[in-house]
């Protein structure tokens, strides 16, 4: 009975680890157009957070469902955030040019870095409907427009600021992200399921 339990777990895990890098996998396709990134994250935030409460159902099918329901409105804040970078990287090279730079450059990228924590953080509170725990199913999820997103938004900033070792704990597993990235590029097509199955880990909702 004891050699029966350890082969469930070990096969259960290695099912959890193969839907973490399918649903990044997903998410990397879904995200080739840049603006389709955050209904992408969102997507497989929803999924894995179905899988770890053993809500079934093909992985793939219910990615499809949630990623076309969250792009109402998801898109929009994808373009927010295409801006959001682009405006950094101006930011950054004037900053670059100025004669205080050594202290303002720092401050910039640690500006940055909690943006991209928020912008996370609304994605994964979008996934799993914020501090209710309502996990909509593709119709419900279709009424996910800009609202929900300006909400998600605002709660994300929010708990950011008022919870910061969940906060400093996704920007880790960032930085990780990015880490393994830059060591291995490859690992970009599948880096984004890891990083979903994190931003839910630490969202605080059980």
């Amino acid at each position: 009975m004891r050699t029966l339990k350890r082969s469930t777990g070990w096969r259960t895990g290695l099912g959890d680890f193969s839907d973490c890098l399918l649903a990044g996998l997903l998410v990397a396709l879904a995200s080739v157009p840049v603006v389709t990134a955050a209904p992408a994250f969102v997507a497989g935030c929803r999924v894995l957070d179905r899988s770890r409460h053993d809500v079934g159902g093909p992985l793939w099918t219910r990615f499809r469902d949630d990623f076309r329901a969250a792009a109402r409105g998801g898109v929009a804040f994808g373009l927010g955030c295409l801006a959001a970078v682009v405006l950094f990287a101006v930011d950054l090279e004037v900053v670059v040019s100025m004669p205080g730079s050594g202290v303002l450059k720092p401050t910039l990228w640690v500006l940055a870095v909690a943006g991209v924590v928020v912008a996370v953080r609304t994605c994964e509170l979008v996934a799993t409907g914020g501090p209710a725990r309502r996990r909509a199913g593709p119709r419900e999820a279709a009424a996910a427009g800009g609202p929900v997103w300006r909400r998600a938004f605002v709660a994300a900033a929010r708990e950011t600021a008022a919870d910061p070792k969940n906060a400093l704990l996704l920007a880790a597993a960032l930085g990780v992200a990015v880490l393994l990235v830059w060591m291995l590029p490859i690992l970009a097509l599948v880096v984004a399921g890891p990083l979903a199955l994190a931003a839910v880990a630490t969202g605080g909702r059980r």
